[in-house]
């Protein structure tokens, strides 16, 4: 997915570039996504918002940190491609950091 480029279409801490992300929801009928950016970056701690994937699983090349405090809408627009599907445990993993997030 396209985030856009610093420092004209990203403000503050908010991710940029081309990079992978998940597909929360897809509202088709509005063309809109809600996703989460993805990170390669590895910080010497795992953020409580944060769920990492290791290489190879969903087609990703190298160990990814689904960064769930970071949830967007994006327009279908912004979407380069597929790169594959996250296994259960990983889905599991992400709904639990949601539940926390929204207090649900």
């Amino acid at each position: 997915m396209d985030l856009g480029k610093p420092p004209i279409e990203v403000r503050g801490h908010e991710q940029a570039y081309v990079r992978p992300g998940v597909v929360l929801a897809n509202f088709e009928h509005l063309k809109l996504l809600i996703v989460a950016p993805c990170s390669t970056q590895e910080k010497p701690y795992l953020h409580a918002t944060e769920v990492k994937v290791d290489a190879g699983t969903g087609g990703l090349k190298e160990d990814t940190f689904i960064l769930l405090h970071q949830i967007r809408t994006l327009s279908h627009q912004r979407i380069k491609s597929t790169i594959g599907h996250l296994p259960e445990d990983v889905l599991a993993r992400m709904d639990i950091v949601l539940a926390v997030i929204f207090d649900l």
